[in-house]
């Protein structure tokens, strides 16, 4: 079973919110060298705790809006968008 990892919300104040490039609704990909799909909530989430202090490289997949009626092509992601934070 495929699972995906969904930012739901930010820490009020935190460093992700104060950045302003990760939103929810987000997809979480990795944090650091650890992929996360497949991965559990806990998994994530020990993830983003263990994550040494200082700059994080998180990857990210942004929604894509919705197509036009005539448009044939899919919802997939077509990028990926890396942003880190310190």
């Amino acid at each position: 079973m495929e699972s995906v990892i969904i930012i739901r919300s930010l820490v009020p104040g935190g460093a992700a919110q104060l950045d302003g490039r990760l939103v929810p609704g987000d997809r979480l990909v990795f944090v650091n060298n650890v992929r996360l799909e497949n991965a559990s909530l806990d998994e994530a989430v020990q993830a983003l705790k263990g994550a040494p202090r200082g700059r994080v490289l998180l990857g990210v997949a942004k929604p894509l809006p919705l197509p036009d009626i005539g448009d044939v092509s899919t919802a997939a992601d077509h990028f990926l968008i890396v942003s880190h934070f310190s």
